[in-house]
């Protein structure tokens, strides 16, 4: 499947990376690495500090979903404005 061409999402494409790295939130953890929209094939990867919802993260896999992100209104001071949920998982490889 060609993301960009074969599927017209519901929400943003992400692709979600085969490993995680270790980054600084407001604690020490690990990020998902991630593409979205038209960075997908590209070399550049950005670390995501959130979680989606509906989507359990296996690492040895790259991850290809429609996810729907909403804005939060009012976040705590240490949330993310956004959230994320899983539309559907396109592909596994």
């Amino acid at each position: 499947m060609n993301l960009k061409e074969d599927y017209i999402p519901e929400g943003t494409l992400m692709r979600i990376n085969s490993y995680t790295v270790r980054c600084q939130g407001i604690i020490e953890m690990n990020c998902l690495l991630v593409q979205k929209g038209d960075q997908i094939g590209t070399d550049q990867w950005y670390y995501f500090y959130d979680t989606i919802e509906g989507f359990e993260y296996e690492e040895g896999f790259q991850f290809d979903l429609d996810v729907k992100i909403t804005e939060v209104a009012n976040p705590a001071e240490d949330a993310s404005s956004k959230k994320y949920n899983l539309i559907r998982l396109l592909r596994k490889f």
